[in-house]
């Protein structure tokens, strides 16, 4: 298993989704001196110079008085965000965006809010220009479509109408010198091929939610990503997923796999991972996975996955003789 010190610090991306709805365990009101400033500072200390936001999350506000606080230069820097997505009133037959069993942990500021989505061009406009005012700096590192598979399940996703204005809009962006990079924020790696088929040269980076699960598919990005000359990111890991601490999957609750959106053979998948791995290890399996793909894949990996745990050789061996990691995958 190699050291986080074989992972060079421009591989990391610092996720500021905390900043915004507040501090573990439990969120809670965000006191940008008390909880932003030592965990920016710590990231730059460790040479992190990437930070990853989004305008759901709210953070980027928190982000940047940060960054005055301790004087630095937001230039100096780079932030990547997230549009399509974001917070709205649940008004009407719109439904609370979170299952009831979640809410105790999230702060009761962001309780009777549901998603909402404009991937108007107007609406993009809007969303990335509050992102770079409230962040300070000159340009985007980067701005990706937030989770267009979501918008599919939820309320319907029609390409003609969704995506491509929106990302005719960052196009232009980009050559004005207001975004760098144009990118995805999904779960579902498939969607990586879709895209790169209907917006051929678009896409800059692929920044996928991470989950042991998806290592199949997500083998695959990695191979098209070489193809196409764009980048992986590993964006943290999909706690939807693999948020099984304590059940199995196959009997748990709707909200412990990928929140009610799961189903009969996506649950037995990850039963069969939490049979070989147990609870807890579930989580420190996606970490040491996602760390395995930025030493072996340089090229094409960045990750904001920020720590890596060992994983003992026989649950290795034992999730490749059950196929469920490739048997050439490299672990160590």
């Amino acid at each position: 298993m190699p050291a986080i010190r074989d992972i060079s610090a421009d591989k990391f991306v610092f996720g500021c989704h905390r900043f915004g709805f507040g501090p573990a365990p439990g969120g809670g009101y965000v006191d940008v001196q008390k909880h932003v400033v030592p965990m920016v500072r710590t990231a730059l200390e460790q040479g992190i110079r990437t930070f990853d936001s989004a305008v759901l999350y709210r953070a980027t506000l928190q982000l940047g008085k940060a960054l005055e606080a301790l004087n630095v230069d937001p230039n100096e820097i780079r932030l990547q965000t997230k549009c399509l997505r974001y917070l709205g009133l649940q008004v009407d037959n719109a439904k609370e965006h979170q299952p009831d069993v979640l809410l105790p942990s999230i702060p009761e500021r962001y309780h009777g809010l549901t998603d909402k989505w404009d991937s108007s061009p107007k609406g993009v406009e809007q969303q990335i220009c509050r992102e770079r005012i409230e962040f300070g700096g000159k340009n985007l590192w980067g701005v990706a479509l937030h989770d267009p598979p979501d918008m599919a399940k939820q309320v319907g996703m029609n390409w003609d109408t969704d995506i491509r204005p929106a990302v005719a809009f960052l196009k232009k962006a980009k050559a004005a010198g207001f975004v760098e990079r144009i990118g995805l924020g999904i779960k579902e790696p498939d969607f990586v091929d879709r895209f790169v088929a209907e917006e051929p040269g678009t896409l800059d980076y692929a920044g996928i939610t991470f989950c042991p699960a998806i290592l199949g598919p997500l083998m695959k990005v990695i191979e098209t990503s070489h193809a196409q000359k764009f980048e992986v990111t590993l964006m943290g890991i999909n706690y939807g997923q693999a948020f099984t601490l304590t059940e199995d999957p196959a009997t748990a609750p709707p909200f412990l796999y990928n929140y009610e959106f799961a189903n009969d053979a996506e649950r037995a998948l990850m039963s069969k991972f939490f049979r070989i791995c147990g609870a807890t290890p579930l989580i420190h399996l996606a970490a040491a996975v996602a760390g395995l793909l930025v030493v072996h894949f340089p090229k094409s990996v960045t990750q904001i996955v920020v720590r890596e745990a060992h994983v003992p050789a026989p649950v290795w061996a034992e999730l490749k003789a059950a196929e469920l990691i490739p048997r050439d995958f490299p672990t160590s």
